[in-house]
């Protein structure tokens, strides 16, 4: 009777030795293999049965046998470690199964044998009903963020309106930037937990090498071959290096973002400066893949750097602007494409996406203030036109071309070194964009 009443648990329940080979596996794993499996499962690897995460599935394991501690993976982490599907109950959408998982050790009383016993649980309900609690609670911040500035709009100048779209941009990125520090500050955490183990074995093995050496007998080297062994070295080794690899990756890549949105952040001097736009093309591209993360972004340039002479603020943004319409553009899926040319004279940058397109009747209207095609409370239509005016200021020239369901072209020639009867304008033009 209980092992009927084990069987028909909605959860997975799955017995393997220390050689990954399967004992025992519950209706919740059966019902998930090929039928001609179903009856000669036992004595097979479990990562040959289940063809899924099998390099992370057989690390977890070897940590458990070793260290004869639990283990644990939630889906936030590794989402889909086997390869099952999950259908909704009410509307029979079939999807990947986001998995909780959750390794034991146990024991064999009869024999002594070490086992592991593989807890699995179908959770994808619950990541879909907290994906979708994130979505509204990201939809109602930006409905409140909307309202906010429609007040401020009906009270104030357009000036101000114009500094409202620049921290709106501000704080997409700052939203999505936050979220991208979590993730990998969670799994380091928890390898760091792990590797703290191992650390203590490492010391062990140490300690014990050199007491050994002191004695100088014949017996010296099955000594130290008994204690590596006794400590499981050989896993130590193989394991401590992917746990080193997989935090080092995490912090860098915290550190990268935080860097890049430092450098990205507008210059407080007033003036004409020297800009690198290959290393602002660069820094842009690094901080909108951090917000629209599901899209492919790519920069290309020749050359190591290619230098303007203009304010760093007004073009940043009027980069920016253009980059965050692309990425609104092409929604999930898609990609963005940014390349550099460097001419005698002049810099032009090249944006291409696979975007929505911008339909014909309103291509004579982009770079109009306030003309925008997105929701009410969603856009304020200054994005485009506050690119504009900071390419103009610069004494150069903007164009766009596109097709509705293909995607849209906007071309950018700065030239390298501004004319001297104009460099005023430009002076007028950032001090105009700091003070609002």
């Amino acid at each position: 009777m209980f092992e009927q009443l084990v069987g028909k648990l909605p959860v997975g329940i799955g017995v393997v030795d220390e050689a990954f080979n399967v004992v025992y596996l519950n209706d919740f794993f059966l019902d998930r293999l090929p039928h001609n499996l179903r009856e000669n499962y036992k004595e097979k690897p479990v990562t040959d049965l289940f063809q899924g995460q099998g390099k992370f599935l057989r690390r977890r394991l070897k940590s458990v046998f070793v260290l004869q501690h639990p283990s644990f993976s939630y889906w936030e982490q590794r989402p889909h470690i086997f390869p099952f599907k999950s259908s909704r109950p009410i509307t029979g959408e079939e999807t990947q199964m986001f998995q909780n998982m959750e390794i034991l050790p146990i024991k064999d009383e009869s024999t002594g044998r070490k086992l592991a016993c593989i807890f699995l649980q179908d959770v994808t309900a619950q990541a879909s009903y907290f994906r979708a609690q994130q979505k509204l609670s990201e939809a109602l911040k930006q409905e409140h963020e909307a309202q906010r500035k429609l007040i401020r709009k009906l009270d104030t100048t357009q000036s101000q309106l114009i500094q409202a779209e620049k921290m709106a941009s501000t704080g997409q990125l700052a939203a999505g930037i936050a979220h991208e520090i979590n993730n990998p500050i969670g799994f380091v955490n928890a390898n760091l937990s792990t590797f703290e183990q191992y650390a203590a074995h490492l010391i062990t093995i140490c300690d014990g090498v050199q007491a050994t050496l002191e004695n100088f007998n014949d017996e010296l080297k099955e000594q130290i071959d008994a204690l590596f062994e006794a400590n499981h070295y050989a896993l130590l080794k193989e394991d401590i290096t992917e746990l080193i690899k997989e935090s080092t990756d995490g912090l860098t890549r915290v550190k990268d973002i935080v860097e890049n949105l430092k450098n990205f952040s507008l210059e407080t001097t007033e003036g004409l400066q020297i800009v690198d736009v290959c290393a602002v093309c660069h820094q842009l591209i690094t901080l909108i893949s951090a917000q629209y993360n599901k899209p492919q972004y790519k920069f290309e340039c020749q050359y190591k750097k290619v230098e303007v002479m203009g304010n760093p603020g007004p073009l940043k943004q009027a980069l920016m602007n253009i980059v965050i319409n692309a990425a609104q553009a092409i929604g999930d899926k898609g990609f963005i494409k940014i390349t550099v040319f460097d001419t005698t004279e002049s810099v032009k940058i090249k944006i291409l996406d696979s975007g929505c397109g911008i339909p014909s009747q309103n291509m004579n209207r982009i770079f109009e203030p306030f003309f925008t095609t997105k929701p009410e409370g969603q856009g304020q239509g200054l994005g485009l036109s506050v690119a504009y005016s900071a390419i103009e200021q610069h004494q150069g020239k903007i164009s766009i071309s596109s097709k509705e369901a293909k995607g849209t072209v906007v071309e950018i020639m700065v030239p390298k070194q501004l004319a001297q009867r104009d460099t005023s304008n430009v002076q007028k033009g950032v001090a105009n964009s700091q003070t609002t």
